[in-house]
């Protein structure tokens, strides 16, 4: 009679294992599963903001074209305004960037794994 069986300390650590990885499996796919929805729903809310964006940007060319009785000058004064607001954006990037990276660490959260829904 033996009193430590070593096969079945090995077995039931094999089990182990495989319970654990198999836990990790599905939290892994939780977590997927998380991402995958809130990149969806960002994706979305960007394409509706930018759909308004666009939206008020005709009705504000149009005003504008009608205010100065031009039919193009509207449309290429709100150009100019995205080409002056993208310029600055795009000169001033780095910093543009390490605001919102200092902001999300304070916030002490990432842009998408954002648990706070």
């Amino acid at each position: 009679m033996k009193i430590f069986d070593f096969h079945k300390v090995i077995e039931a650590f094999n089990g182990f294992l495989e319970t654990k990885f198999e836990i990790l499996k599905l939290d892994a796919r939780e977590e997927i599963e998380i991402l995958i929805a809130k990149l969806l729903v960002l994706l979305l809310v960007g394409l509706f903001s930018a759909m308004v964006l666009l939206f008020i940007s005709l009705a504000a060319a149009y005003a504008i074209s009608d205010w100065l009785q031009s039919g193009y000058a509207g449309f290429l004064i709100v150009g100019s305004i995205y080409l002056i607001i993208a310029i600055v954006l795009y000169l001033n990037k780095s910093k543009v960037i390490q605001t919102i990276i200092e902001r999300q660490r304070a916030a002490g959260s990432s842009i998408i794994t954002n648990e706070e829904d």
